[in-house]
């Protein structure tokens, strides 16, 4: 049995919440503490963002411009409005200026830029968040419509509510103030609509100047004020008529409607958006999307991310060594991975990174990864069961992932442990696969030659750590995870207590009857080998290091399984009103997490009684009061003064639990249906209600997760119907085979109120294209010049980039 070695850590960084679940102002006030949009000189952002053509630029302005800046400049403080409405002055010298900008280029067919004020409406997102209503937009539109409203302003205000898709740029209009936060926030949401593209620009103005905006997954860049000079505006104008940033494998399609969505073209094969979800930066700027071939209509699943040159470790390379020889049982393949390229054949990457002194900190480059292999979400579980099978195969997998290639997934989350595909393929992979952990229904069928059948899908190693390749010094250096799962002492930034969390009295679990059997046929004498390491080993190194290890991942899965049970019930649910104290703190402190070593960590006060769990479960669930009160007692140590034990021994403590219960439900015949994440919830409190520091991230770092995100990666964000997938690979909509429990076929709970939704998200944080989307957007796609490189650039272990691309 393996033991963990000595390894040394970073501190760790914060994190906070995302910004989809802030209103306007709170975002404003989190932008301005976490210092999101920096400052830098008006030439250096001209130079880097700006000059990449040579154009005439005129060093004053021109007779027919002349005449707006008076106006602009002698607006009084409280009429900010009259810059972009009414006589509209700045407006009018926007439009002026895109329209001498579009005759210049020689190009009488191409769509013009058009200013448009847009204080009357705010834009229109599928999206989760705050409603947006910046001063100013501008979209391509013909170019009667530009010389029009250069003739006229009275018809600059939008009729319509206008949509961040359909958007060239964005900006804010003030009389006297600067506002850095707001325009930032601005081009945040903007970005992260346009996920085709690298990066966006923004537009300030007040009566004294306009300040430029540049925002990528590495920066906001806010330069500092231009007193009205002609020059850098018309280059800003100019520099949008190049539409540039553009990630030529890429394509928005449908811009102008309300189903706007994405064309990808991996290896020379287009595949269409069917469901998406783009998530904002700074960080890794994720965007993932379940897209149907344009032609065959096979599904696939793309996940694009922006990822830090000072990392070591890909996600494609980890896959590809996991599955060397043979593939692991319930772990994700890989179709294509590797670097995004450019339309020169360049690795895209940020361009924040070009100031000297930011270099090291912010350089991102574009990597893309897919996957055939779809599963369902936690939440289409039907019986109790199913679910807890669900979680002792994906302790299964993490265990042969670690034991067969020494790899950490250190990412556990109910995004990242899904429910088995539908596709006679993944079974036949995963019966031949590595499965030296046994999955369920190996061990209940008594038989110790019986093939792996996974219940579940393990996905994404984005953040996972391959300690095979791991440098001196730089072992395990950084907290990841998704905020709510992470592992207490990785959330704190260090070791738990040595005396209020001591391990030394803790003993493994014991098995008895049935499950005893079953485990003894299934692995020998390994349950005794736990027991007498557990039970006799008591040596403790009090100078533990913090890193993360195994065991880690072992306490995220127990707070996703105690996460997902405390929010269902069973299929005849009546939603509550009146909660009791423990649930209440525990579904908040669950709910409003975000990893902060100076806020404490309201999981350090759950309990492990089985009183406390019982008044955390429905009484439906009531029979697992035991089960989660004896695994959080085992969790509940700091298993890092240990180090000499198995690394594998959380896990097996939890298995043991696990299969126990699974046992009961089958000789019992007590399994139930159960509607996961039914239970109404109390209130979500106000995020101006928690603590400043605990908003605080490194800008560097996403702000839904700490280095991911609150949830999703490679997870499609909701099922698939089965009209859409190929019938002999995915049948994504049938219910699955189940060789477990009873084999009896489960019964559908009821349908979920909107309370379903426990932890305040949305059913709609995704763009849903409809079931069919290739025949009514078909010709659009067909239409686009893809050029040659759209293949994928594979990266090489251990590599640090260096701003101009090169490894070092």
């Amino acid at each position: 049995m393996a033991s963990t070695s000595s390894l040394t850590s970073s501190p760790i960084k914060r994190s906070g919440p995302s910004l989809e679940s802030l209103s306007a102002t709170e975002a404003r006030n989190d932008s301005r503490y976490r210092n999101l949009v920096s400052e830098i000189a008006s030439d250096v952002f001209e130079q880097i963002y700006l000059l990449r053509t040579s154009p005439p630029l005129p060093e004053e302005w021109p007779e027919n411009q002349a005449p707006l800046l008076p106006l602009i400049k002698n607006i009084q403080s409280g009429s900010e409005t009259q810059l972009y409405q009414h006589s509209a002055p700045l407006l009018s010298l926007l439009n002026s200026i895109s329209l001498q900008v579009h005759n210049s280029r020689g190009e009488p067919h191409e769509s013009a830029l058009v200013f448009r004020s847009c204080s009357n409406h705010c834009l229109t997102s599928p999206y989760l968040g705050a409603p947006q209503k910046p001063d100013l937009i501008a979209r391509w539109e013909s170019l009667s419509v530009l010389e029009q409203a250069v003739e006229s302003s009275s018809n600059l205000t939008s009729l319509k509510p206008p949509s961040w898709f359909d958007l060239a740029i964005v900006g804010e209009a003030k009389v006297d103030r600067t506002d850095p936060a707001q325009v930032g926030n601005y081009v945040r949401h903007f970005l992260r609509h346009r996920p085709e593209l690298n990066a966006v620009l923004g537009f300030f103005a007040n009566k004294k100047g306009y300040r430029l905006v540049y925002h990528d997954a590495s920066v906001v860049h806010l330069s500092a004020p231009f007193s009205w000079s002609s020059r850098p505006l018309y280059a800003f104008v100019h520099r949008i008529y190049d539409k540039p940033f553009q990630d030529p494998s890429m394509r928005i399609i449908g811009a102008h409607s309300d189903h706007a969505t994405w064309a990808t073209n991996v290896a020379g094969e287009v595949f269409i958006a069917q469901k998406s979800r783009p998530e904002p930066g700074l960080g890794q700027r994720r965007y993932t999307s379940l897209g149907i071939h344009l032609l065959t209509a096979r599904l696939l699943f793309i996940k694009d991310v922006w990822w830090h040159a000072l990392r070591r470790y890909h996600e494609g390379l980890m896959y590809e060594r996991a599955h060397a020889g043979a593939p692991i049982s319930g772990l994700m393949t890989v179709g294509h991975y590797g670097y995004v390229l450019d339309k020169f054949g360049q690795r895209i990457r940020t361009m924040g990174g070009n100031l000297q002194d930011r270099q090291q900190k912010h350089e991102r480059y574009k990597m893309r990864i897919t996957t055939s292999d779809i599963g369902r979400r936690l939440e289409d579980v039907e019986t109790l069961g199913e679910l807890l099978s669900v979680i002792y195969d994906a302790c299964a997998v993490q265990r042969n992932l670690y034991r067969k290639c020494k790899i950490l997934h250190r990412d556990i989350s109910d995004g990242n442990i899904m429910l088995a595909p539908n596709s006679e393929q993944y079974r036949e992979r995963c019966a031949n696969g590595y499965a030296e952990v046994k999955f369920v229904n190996q061990v209940i069928s008594g038989n110790k030659d019986e093939k792996p059948n996974p219940t579940c899908l393990l996905i994404d190693l984005g953040n996972g750590a391959d300690l095979n390749t791991l440098p001196p010094r730089e072992a395990l250096a950084e907290r990841t995870g998704t905020p709510k799962f992470i592992a207490r002492s990785l959330s704190g930034g260090k070791c738990l207590d040595f005396r209020d969390y001591s391990s030394t009295s803790v003993t493994m679990p014991v098995l008895t009857d049935r499950a005893l059997d079953l485990h003894r046929i299934a692995y020998g004498s390994t349950y005794d080998d736990y027991n007498q390491e557990i039970n006799q080993d008591s040596t403790v190194e009090r100078n533990a290091e913090l890193v993360h290890q195994l065991f880690h991942d072992a306490e995220s899965t127990f707070w996703v399984t105690a996460w997902i049970l405390a929010r269902s019930a069973g299929e005849n649910y009546q939603p509550e009103d009146t909660w009791s104290q423990e649930f209440r703190t525990f579904v908040n402190g669950m709910r409003d997490h975000h990893p902060d070593p100076d806020t404490l960590d309201v999981r350090i006060s759950v309990g492990s009684s089985e009183e406390y769990w019982r008044s955390i479960l429905h009484s439906d669930l009531a029979g697992l009061t035991l089960m989660l009160s004896e695994m959080f007692y085992y969790i509940r140590p700091e298993w890092s003064y240990r180090t000499q034990l198995d690394a594998e021994h959380v896990h097996e403590a939890m298995m043991r639990l696990l299969l126990t219960e699974i046992v009961r439900l089958v000789d019992d015949r007590a399994d139930i249906p159960l509607a996961v994440g039914v239970r109404a919830l109390p209130p979500i409190q106000s995020s101006s209600h928690r603590s400043q520091k605990n908003t605080s991230l490194s800008a560097d770092q996403p702000t839904s997760r700490s280095r991911t995100r609150t949830h999703n990666s490679l997870e499609p964000p909701s099922s698939i119907s089965e009209e859409t997938s190929e019938p002999d690979t995915m049948r994504v909509g049938k219910k699955r085979k189940s060789p477990h429990l009873n084999g009896r076929p489960a019964r559908r709970p009821s349908p979920r109120s909107s309370s379903r939704l426990s932890d305040g998200t949305s059913t709609r944080t995704e763009t849903e294209t409809g079931n069919n989307p290739v025949q009514r957007l078909k010709d659009e796609v067909q239409g686009i010049q893809w050029g040659s490189l759209y293949s994928l650039q594979k990266p090489v272990n251990g590599e640090i980039l260096t701003t101009d691309g090169q490894t070092s």
